[in-house]
């Protein structure tokens, strides 16, 4: 076994710091199942065929992203374990844990010896309130072997696409991961369990807010209640205005800003699906499967004369001036969880003309829009 491998064997059976084991897992193995993630023989098993729907409501629509998460964990051991053997690993692989909540796989050697511990997290890139939860309590992660895997994914019609071997791939749409991340999981609950404790709700009465042993505990008014499932929400965790900095306690620091990146960056990837979503059914472009770049000073994306821009990205002040151009009618302007507001420029000053909680609610009013409906202009 060469140098390579018995560095990769050392890193997987956590004989390393964790901090070069998260270095190693995101710079080189994590990368190469990435990759391998988006291959067709993997997309191609979760794809929809034959005019196959994705529901609309809200509960099904759950559902549908729930069922690809857990299918992606399957994938991911199996691509995963195929890595391995190409690299000469055969006597290691990933196994499914099924005792317990966490994690999700753990990897072993032929006698069944421990190595590490991944929980997988899928985040579908356009849902308002991405719901993938992180509530392990720190009791129960292990800072030596345990760590967090994040894909970013969205659905992609490329199923008329023929791939290298000649063969058309067949399927309506498919998952595509756009990204991945990862997060040592001793680090990141680290984070979480800091932030979340020093942001208690307003209403306590006499109470605190804190955990039991067996999990997160809320207080309304001085009555205790079991934490309602938000608590560990991945995108929930930390923001970039809170100033409190957790103490070194197993705690690598470089997690709370990679954190701050991935967080941005799913927004913003989110951001630029709804927009291809919208240039493709209601702009009737080819932009849905096209680079479609924001601009860098603003995160402004131009489509026809309507402007998309997420509101953490640009300022009021940058949004008047988008709105000042001759060459654009509205502006629609997203919050982190795609709720907008259009907003047009009148009598020499903007206004707030319409405002809704999802995006699905405004390709109905954009169709709307464009035939020419009465504006009633709302605020400022």
């Amino acid at each position: 076994m060469n140098a390579t491998h018995h560095m990769w064997r050392a890193m997987l059976m956590a004989e390393c710091p964790a901090d070069e084991i998260l270095e190693w897992l995101r710079a080189d193995f994590l990368s190469a199942v990435h990759k391998s993630m988006n291959a067709p023989d993997v997309r191609r098993r979760i794809g929809l065929y034959g005019g196959d729907r994705i529901p609309e409501n809200e509960r099904n629509l759950t559902d549908v992203r729930n069922r690809v998460s857990l299918v992606a964990e399957y994938e991911m051991a199996r691509v995963a374990t195929r890595l391995l053997e190409e690299r000469g690993l055969s006597n290691l692989f990933f196994s499914y844990v099924v005792a317990n909540r966490f994690p999700d796989l753990e990897l072993r050697d032929e006698n069944g010896r421990r190595g590490l511990r991944i929980e997988i997290k899928c985040l579908a890139s356009i849902a308002e309130e991405k719901s993938a939860n992180f509530d392990t309590l720190k009791k129960d992660i292990d800072p030596r072997t345990d760590f967090v895997v994040v894909f970013l994914w969205e659905w992609k019609r490329d199923g008329a696409v023929v791939d290298p071997s000649g063969d058309r791939r067949g399927w309506d749409r498919a998952p595509e991961f756009l990204r991945a991340y990862c997060f040592h999981a001793a680090s990141l609950a680290h984070m979480r369990d800091w932030y979340w404790l020093n942001k208690p709700p307003a209403d306590l009465g006499d109470g605190l807010q804190g955990f039991d042993l067996r999990h997160a505990v809320n207080c309304r008014d001085g009555t205790y209640n079991e934490e309602e499932r938000n608590y560990g929400k991945l995108m929930r965790m930390w923001t970039e205005k809170f100033e409190s900095v957790p103490p070194n306690s197993w705690f690598i620091p470089e997690t709370l800003e990679h954190y701050i990146a991935f967080r941005r960056e799913v927004i913003e990837e989110g951001f630029i699906q709804i927009c291809r979503l919208l240039a493709s059914e209601i702009f009737l472009t080819d932009s849905s499967n096209a680079d479609m770049a924001p601009d860098d000073q603003t995160g402004c994306i131009v489509i026809g004369r309507t402007a998309f821009v997420l509101a953490f990205r640009c300022s009021r002040d940058k949004q008047r001036q988008i709105l000042e151009r001759s060459v654009i009618d509205r502006l629609i302007v997203f919050s982190d969880k795609y709720s907008w507001s259009e907003w047009v420029f009148h009598s020499g000053r903007p206004y707030k003309h319409k405002e809704g909680k999802k995006p699905k609610h405004l390709k109905a009013y954009l169709n709307q829009a464009s035939s020419g409906s009465d504006r009633k202009l709302i605020s400022d």
